[in-house]
């Protein structure tokens, strides 16, 4: 069993040299996953920044946008980050730290930011790099067989009372809003 996904405390990253690395190996909670999130990452304390990186995987179920089926979706998150570390631009160390390093970088170039007496949460940051990975469309694959009232086009009927097979149910309720022009057709 891997490691779990606690979140550490800031300071105690400072003190390692070599930061601290994360086997992942589990279920991420609010991450419907079919297997559990495997891979590994690190975080590693450079002064006003906390470098962050790893590589994760696991497999969601889908449904498909156009055919409305349900399908595996393999997700890869494969990241290396910076996240700032204070307030200002000013660097988090003392005058007398000369081991440590300074990041020169511009605060405002850096998406994220912890506060330096705060925690990072592995657990949180494996979630987000998934969900960012997620498709904004949701195809099936190239055959999609498109939508059900394609796959088996039946001829609209004419009459409200007439219930239409093949079309999608979805979209039946507006043949109830048809025009007083369109009873005719």
């Amino acid at each position: 069993m891997a490691e779990s996904l606690q979140p550490v405390p800031i300071q105690e990253l400072r003190l390692l040299d070599q930061g601290r690395r994360w086997p992942v190996d589990q279920m991420i909670p609010d991450l419907d996953t079919l297997v559990p999130v495997r891979g590994s990452l690190q975080a590693i304390h450079l002064g006003n920044v906390l470098e962050v990186g790893g590589e994760v995987t696991t497999i969601v179920t889908l449904c498909c946008d156009r055919c409305l089926q349900m399908f595996n979706h393999p997700l890869k998150a494969s990241t290396q980050e910076l996240l700032w570390l204070g307030e200002g631009p000013e660097p988090l160390v003392a005058d007398d730290d000369l081991d440590a390093q300074v990041v020169s970088l511009d605060p405002e170039a850096l998406g994220d930011q912890i506060h330096p007496r705060g925690s990072f949460d592995p657990q949180r940051w494996v979630f987000e790099q998934l969900s960012l990975q997620l498709p904004l469309v949701n195809r099936c694959g190239d055959d999609c067989p498109g939508p059900p009232a394609y796959r088996n086009p039946v001829a609209i009927s004419p009459s409200d009372d007439d219930p239409v097979e093949g079309v999608d149910p979805r979209w039946q309720a507006l043949r109830q809003l048809r025009l007083p022009h369109d009873q005719d057709r």
